[in-house]
């Protein structure tokens, strides 16, 4: 399992030997318009580069996605996708500008580059054949911006799902990464009246002011909290002339939001609103011409494993920490059918959505060897897995799989729990007399719950907690719920996992507490454990001075 994050060579060596071709491809590609529904120009150039690169096997399904498949004989896949539309319309002007390190062209980061970085990914795994677990579906798909409705990946999640494990979408820049997504209502609003001359029938009904006055009640909304929702009008049109009182006017309005509640109480609060505006002489049509799910319930270890391979590897190949973020994008799909995926792009650019749109050029090789390092490490982080809940261990296998791990463990812990004998011991005066306390620390745990993370039928990483904890040193937390012990394989340490089963044990706890502190303790040079803990919102409540020997305090921390 990785544990180093480094670009191999044989990715930048692939990168920097096809750099002219990767350019080449930006070049050709950004010039062919491809409205959303109408990309079928820019997936045909796709079809031809890849027979040109001797890929064969690629086909169009019947949503227009672009699809090719490596090891297809394996039953798991991971999809990667990069969509082939702009919000630009066929009309468009289209030319490329390069002022040195600096392309600008309408649509060339989002998301023409991201295309040409899964063409490469292709031209790669065809020409180098890598062994992996599993195998992939590289897709250039359709219809993820505007009104497209996510019509490409939808058609794809609806075609693999069974056999997904992961989606992997290509897409915007290289200074975020994407875990979490942003749900959407899209509709088109219509106002009709009976209208009239502007001065011989002044005071009718006019649909241009009657859509005004719903949209101004639609923006005196209340934002839910608890949420990040937003709402916007993007069109308004209505009305033939000046002196001419509106018959007719329309409207496209959304909402946005990371609640899927949220965003059931702004859809009420417009259907209130319509209803409320209702009247003999104005009558108003509301279709909805869109929706984006937000996320369901997906495996918060697997998510936080993936997150983390792509966050790794950007840093690795930029030098600079990638922020996790939100968005709409075609994720939302996978995401909202409970299976994990992660948006993320390679280049440093800006301007998306205007015709000032840029690229930083001088980007392109590092951001093609991070996308080849990427395409060749998630399956790995892909394999099956699950999360398990146990009151107490009666399990002979899986107390034994524990006891491997504490031994395997044993000197990561400050001291050895080979000289401890329980999850709670307080005096370390004579833990260095102890010859094997990993037994009687076993037997502790046996007794608590424990919350599991096995990958492959295997114990990899657990979380242990007790109800009801009496400590001396937590007098002001009487009767909380202690976690005692966070042991991760090493070979799976550095992904995520660590801080992904505190949430997922909190989770537990509260479920059945939820006014309950939650404590634990740890050592002052578990500096890891120590950043996690202060990032999730755990606070010192008690430091004893050299505990542990000299330099080691024990400190006990809550989350109240």
């Amino acid at each position: 399992m990785r544990r180093r994050w480094e670009i191999e060579e044989d990715f930048s060596e692939f990168s920097r030997k096809n750099l002219p071709l990767a350019k080449r491809t930006l070049k050709e590609l950004v010039l062919i318009p491809a409205a959303t529904g109408h990309e079928e120009q820019r997936a045909e150039y796709c079809l031809q580069w890849m027979k040109m690169q001797g890929i064969s096997g690629a086909y169009c399904d019947a949503a227009g996605n672009v699809i090719w498949e490596y090891q297809p004989e394996c039953e798991r896949k991971i999809l990667f996708t990069a969509h082939l539309d702009t919000v630009f319309s066929m009309d468009e002007v289209l030319e490329l500008v390069e002022n040195q390190d600096r392309w600008c062209c309408p649509g060339i980061g989002d998301n023409t580059v991201n295309v040409v970085m899964l063409l490469m990914a292709a031209k790669y795994l065809n020409e180098i054949s890598p062994e992996l677990p599993c195998g992939l579906i590289l897709s250039a798909d359709t219809g993820e911006e505007g009104l497209g409705n996510l019509k490409g990946i939808r058609a794809l999640t609806s075609a693999f799902q069974k056999q997904l494990s992961a989606v992997i979408a290509f897409d915007l820049y290289r200074d975020k990464v994407y875990p979490r997504c942003i749900g959407s209502s899209r509709y088109r609003i219509e106002v009709r009246t009976e209208g009239g001359h502007s001065f011989l029938d002044f005071g009718k009904k006019n649909a241009v002011a009657e859509l005004a006055g719903l949209v101004t009640e639609l923006y005196q909304m209340k934002i839910p909290e608890h949420s990040r929702t937003t709402y916007n009008v993007g069109v308004m049109e209505g009305g033939t002339s000046v002196n001419t009182i509106a018959q007719e006017a329309s409207a496209l309005f959304e909402f946005r939001s990371d609640s899927a509640e949220a965003l059931e109480n702004c859809e009420e609060y417009l259907r209130q609103k319509i209803e409320s505006r209702k009247c003999c002489d104005v009558s108003y049509r509301c279709e909805q011409v869109g929706r984006r799910p937000c996320a369901g319930e997906t495996d918060a270890i697997q998510m936080a494993r993936l997150t983390n391979c792509c966050v790794r590897t950007l840093q690795a190949a930029t030098g600079v920490e990638p922020a996790a973020s939100e968005a709409s994008t075609d994720c939302n799909i996978p995401l909202s059918q409970n299976i994990s995926s992660v948006c993320v792009g390679f280049c440093r650019g800006g301007g998306a959505h205007t015709r000032e749109e840029w690229l930083d050029i001088s980007t392109l090789e590092s951001g093609l060897a991070a996308a080849l390092a990427l395409v060749c490490r998630i399956p790995f982080f892909c394999e099956s897995s699950e999360t398990v809940l146990r009151d107490t261990i009666s399990s002979a296998e899986e107390k034994e799989q524990i006891y491997e791990l504490l031994r395997v463990c044993d000197k990561d812990f400050v001291p050895p729990l080979s000289a401890r004998n329980s999850t709670s011991q307080s005096d370390w005066s004579g833990a260095e007399k102890e010859q094997d306390g990993i037994r009687a620390y076993l037997e502790d745990i046996c007794r608590q719950h424990v919350l599991l993370w096995k990958e492959r039928g295997k114990v990899r990483a657990f979380i242990t907690w007790k109800d009801h904890f009496q400590c001396g040193h937590l007098i002001s937390y009487p009767d909380s719920c202690y976690m005692t012990t966070l042991c991760i394989d090493p070979e799976w340490r550095g992904q995520g996992i660590s801080e992904s089963l505190y949430i997922l044990a909190e989770k537990e706890i509260r479920a059945v507490y939820p006014g309950a502190p939650i404590t634990l303790r740890t050592w002052s040079s578990n500096q890891a454990q120590k950043h996690i803990l202060e990032k999730m919102g755990y606070h010192t409540v008690k430091r004893l001075k050299d505990d542990r020997g000299e330099g080691i305090d024990t400190v006990y921390y809550v989350k109240e």
